[in-house]
């Protein structure tokens, strides 16, 4: 469960939060950059100034590494959830998902033969 303050919190880099949180992304635990994910999700989603923040520390990238290459689903389908959140509403967002061929490894994804991404398919269907 994701702690109140953190999901309600506003601008999370008032209080240097945002790029410490944004550097556990790349660590080498998959439990904590599922975690990672799961907290960027929460705080960008709906939020144009966050998401403006993280666009700006121009961390897409480790969310669309690990949601192609993660060799753990959780962590990767947290990163997916993760640029959903980052790219909703936000067109600088969805640029740089493009710009990183975000659609064709999302295709890939679905294609899949994981359960996870077949449930998700299923659901879009």
């Amino acid at each position: 469960m994701l702690s109140p303050f953190i999901v309600n919190l506003i601008d999370l880099s008032s209080i240097g939060g945002l790029v410490p949180l944004l550097g556990y992304l790349k660590n080498s635990h998959a439990n904590i950059r599922a975690k990672a994910a799961e907290f960027v999700s929460a705080i960008v989603q709906n939020n144009r100034r966050s998401q403006q923040l993280v666009m700006e520390a121009n961390d897409v990238e480790p969310l669309l590494s690990n949601f192609t290459s993660d060799r753990d689903v959780t962590a990767l389908t947290k990163a997916l959830g993760a640029i959903s959140s980052l790219i909703r509403h936000n067109k600088p967002g969805i640029a740089a998902f493009r710009l990183a061929n975000g659609y064709a490894s999302l295709r890939d994804a679905l294609s899949s033969e994981s359960l996870r991404f077949q449930r998700i398919k299923w659901r879009l269907s």
